[in-house]
């Protein structure tokens, strides 16, 4: 894959200077909107949301992750079963996240893709608490991790539609930074209220919660870079 028009030798001439353009007017829009510095990307308030949008992902995707072994062991099966059952929820969610992210692509508006990932994980978690079946709760959790790196798949788009310059390279950064203290929270959160409860139905509500929440949170947002390169302006020809 070619990352520059110019270089893509499947295209005509014309075709190479139409995209051209039309990615320099995005590029133009988008700085002119948002700002294309560090300084514009540190006092962009949609920036700390998004982060904090990745941020509830990544509690859900690393705490579920590391404490699903313990849940499937739940089922009474042994240690060599438990493993196998916990690569079934990443096989298929490896699978769907493919899908979800080339349907997702084709889209105009990818938020009801990437708030929708979030919100069946959400829904998922929540359903597998109560569900005692472990055959029934094994789908319940292959849906949610499938929803998590659903979400992950389609998510990165938003903010890369609406940074550019040096703003991109800051604002990303921010937005990891920030998202990788899930890595920390999660797994904590599950086990500091497993101890407490005594078991995996608090621990998992609270999880579940957090993915709701990051779900509503992208749904307000909206995607910021939607109208790149469609706003009204003057360009010179």
């Amino acid at each position: 894959m070619r990352n520059r028009p110019e270089k893509a030798k499947w295209l005509s001439d014309e075709e190479k200077s139409s995209l051209a353009r039309r990615l320099a007017l995005e590029q133009r829009d988008i700085g002119a909107k948002h700002g294309s510095n560090l300084r514009d990307a540190m006092t962009n308030w949609r920036v700390f949301v998004l982060a904090f949008i990745n941020f509830c992902g990544i509690v859900g995707s690393l705490g579920v992750g590391l404490w699903m072994p313990q849940i499937i062991k739940q089922f009474g099966v042994g240690h060599a079963v438990v493993g196998w059952l916990t690569a079934i929820p990443y096989a298929i969610g490896a699978v769907v996240m493919l899908d979800w992210a080339r349907v997702a692509n084709r889209s105009q508006n990818r938020i009801p893709y990437v708030a929708g990932a979030l919100a069946v994980a959400a829904v998922a978690l929540c359903a597998s608490t109560v569900i005692d079946t472990p055959l029934l709760k094994m789908i319940a959790l292959c849906f949610t991790v499938s929803g998590i790196l659903a979400f992950q798949a389609t998510y990165w788009a938003i903010p890369s539609g609406f940074l550019t310059g040096r703003a991109a390279a800051g604002g990303l950064a921010l937005i990891v930074s920030v998202g990788n203290l899930g890595g920390f929270v999660g797994p904590s959160m599950i086990g500091a209220l497993k101890q407490i409860s005594g078991g995996f139905t608090a621990p998992l509500l609270a999880v579940s919660a957090v993915l709701l929440l990051g779900a509503l949170t992208i749904a307000w947002l909206g995607d910021p870079g939607a109208d790149a390169g469609k706003a009204p302006s003057v360009h010179k020809a």
